[in-house]
């Protein structure tokens, strides 16, 4: 039998025990609901929150750059896009298998995706298709409930009106790889032209949105918002008609024209054909467009206006007859006879008129472009002398122009010659470069921006930007000296015999110039001798360059524009009567006395 003592003891120990197991029970119990509702809680809520709240960024309306006369000429317009949730990325080959009838993705689309994927911003949506048009949209509308978690997004891209016509002064946008802020991965920067050189100025500063969503992936409400703010809006000293105009006339031919307003320097035209849509590299070139652009033998993409490099022809004689007029103290009326050729040393230099031009003095050289007269002034002249006296002028030395990516050209010296030919300097080299042949090049800014010069008398600085009003120094050359240039320009358009005289504008307004012919490669004597002498007896890619420079009005000068022709011949034939149109045009609408 059993102690009652015992048993009651046997009972408090049951009872401890079994208190002990309730409240190691209990503590578990609760330890359990606190971690699950205290410790956790902020992990669960946090999560809860990003499932709920979408970060989207806000990214700014790019600055509208405008032509002299507020004419838009790179602006922007709506982009519709098609994003998804980046936590449901998982869903995008399904969507996109599913959409395919309403909206087509082509090869590019996809590799943007792919970039897009990878690019972990700030977002919380990821790109799928830029640039839906309208009956995607409606097509999208009609089955977007079959489709959570995918949104579209109306943004705003840039847009050029005259695609072609502005592509090189202009330039594009496009995306920046490897930035620093990955957030910017999806904001366009200025990549060439006016849009890279004022690229701070035209980005302006993105923003974000938080938006909150159900758990279908529809947007119940806006929560906080940080609005991004608009570039700056631009004005340049183009002129848009007259660029167009410029345009239409050289669309067939490569080549360039430049205008300069002698006034202010302000560049009223920049026009380099054959061109590109910059359009299509703002959207997003593809790598066949490129290709195909870069391996064009016509060179869509250089800008020549400020990149390509031309001997100035006969162009530069204005120079060298300036140069022996002030350095030397040349006599105007001193004449040469020119038989149609010089001989120096055991050379003949030819003059581009088989037979001569008989005895002429200065001006009539000019007028006639008569080689053989700038052969004999070289015999008087110092090539470093006149290198140094030709970069006042800019040439061989930069404007200092506000686009990217000018070129300088060359003014050859005697440094120049053993720097990067290794040789002595030649005199007969020295009867080359009068004449703007031989090793000298020059762009058909600088050439511009020279006969600006001689026009005004003024140290013109081009300049796209449109600012307040420039004044320029005076050249340091005496009056006289500029105003026989000046005169013997106005001869070589407006008499008889002069080079360019068939580009005369009748009238009250007139046209003074010099033209040019860009040798490309010298005729060999073995050609002479077989009688090739004609350019288009010689095959397109070896033909000379037809150059024409002047300014306008003769007596006040505004206009002051240059023209080039590749491989179209002489200057009179083909750069002197598109400059006369051009002139013509832009005196009847924008010239104002």
């Amino acid at each position: 039998m059993i102690d009652r003592k015992d048993n009651s003891q046997l009972l408090r120990k049951r009872s401890f025990i079994l208190g002990s197991l309730k409240t190691l029970f209990t503590v578990i119990v609760f330890g359990k609901l606190y971690h699950l509702q205290i410790l956790d809680k902020l992990k669960y809520g946090k999560l809860s929150d990003l499932n709920r709240i979408k970060v989207k960024i806000l990214y700014p309306e790019r600055g509208v750059i405008y032509d002299l006369y507020n004419n838009p000429i790179a602006s922007n317009r709506s982009d519709f896009q098609l994003s998804i949730f980046r936590e449901k990325e998982n869903l995008i080959n399904k969507y996109i298998s599913s959409l395919n009838s309403v909206i087509e993705f082509s090869e590019k689309d996809l590799n943007d995706l792919k970039e897009n994927i990878k690019n972990k911003d700030l977002s919380d949506f990821i790109i799928m298709k830029k640039n839906l048009d309208w009956s995607q949209l409606e097509a999208f509308e009609l089955i977007s409930n079959n489709f959570p978690f995918l949104i579209i997004n109306k943004e705003r891209t840039r847009s050029y009106k005259n695609n072609f016509i502005f592509s090189h002064v202009i330039g594009y946008v496009g995306y920046r790889k490897n930035l620093k802020n990955k957030k910017l991965n999806n904001l366009k920067f200025g990549i060439s032209g006016i849009e890279k050189l004022f690229d701070k100025n035209l980005l302006g500063k993105d923003g974000w949105i938080k938006l909150e969503t159900n758990s279908k992936g529809k947007i119940k409400k806006e929560l906080k918002k940080k609005i991004a703010i608009p570039g700056e809006n631009l004005k340049t000293n183009l002129i848009a008609p007259i660029q167009e105009y410029a345009y239409s006339l050289l669309k067939d031919i490569n080549g360039a024209v430049v205008m300069v307003d002698c006034e202010n320097g302000g560049i009223n035209c920049l026009v380099s054909t054959p061109s590109f849509d910059n359009n299509e590299f703002s959207n997003g070139v593809t790598a066949e467009k490129w290709k195909s652009l870069v391996n064009n033998e016509s060179k869509p993409l250089l800008n020549r206006c400020i990149a390509g490099l031309y001997s100035p022809g006969s162009t530069f004689k204005l120079i060298t007859a300036l140069y022996v007029l002030e350095k030397l103290g040349f006599n105007p009326k001193t004449k040469y006879f020119c038989e149609g050729f010089t001989e120096f040393g055991n050379r003949k230099f030819h003059c581009w008129k088989e037979g001569g031009h008989g005895l002429v003095d200065l001006k009539g050289a000019i007028k006639k472009s008569c080689d053989c007269y700038f052969y004999n002034l070289a015999k008087l002249i110092k090539i470093d002398s006149l290198s140094e006296f030709s970069k006042s002028f800019s040439l061989g030395v930069s404007t200092k122009v506000d686009i990217p990516n000018e070129l300088i050209g060359i003014m050859p010296n005697r440094k120049w010659k053993i720097n990067n030919k290794g040789e002595k300097w030649q005199k007969g080299e020295t009867l080359n470069t009068v004449i703007g042949q031989g090793f000298m090049l020059s762009t058909p800014l600088q050439i511009t921006n020279m006969t600006a010069m001689l026009a005004s008398g003024k140290k013109i600085k081009p300049k796209i930007l449109h600012n307040q009003e420039n004044i320029f120094e005076n050249i340091k050359i005496s009056e006289k000296n500029l105003t026989f240039i000046r005169d013997a320009m106005y001869s070589v358009v407006n008499e008889y015999e002069g080079t360019a005289f068939s580009s005369r504008i009748d009238g009250k307004y007139k046209l003074a110039g010099k033209t040019g012919t860009s040798q490309v490669r010298k005729i060999s004597k073995e050609e002479r001798e077989l009688g090739v002498l004609k350019n288009e007896e010689i095959i397109y890619k070896l033909r000379d360059h037809s150059i024409f420079t002047g300014f306008a009005p003769h007596n006040k000068p505004k206009y002051a524009i240059t023209v080039i022709a590749e491989h179209m011949g002489s200057g009179s034939k083909v750069a002197a009567p598109i400059a006369k149109k051009i002139i013509k045009f832009s005196l009847k609408n924008f010239y104002k006395t």
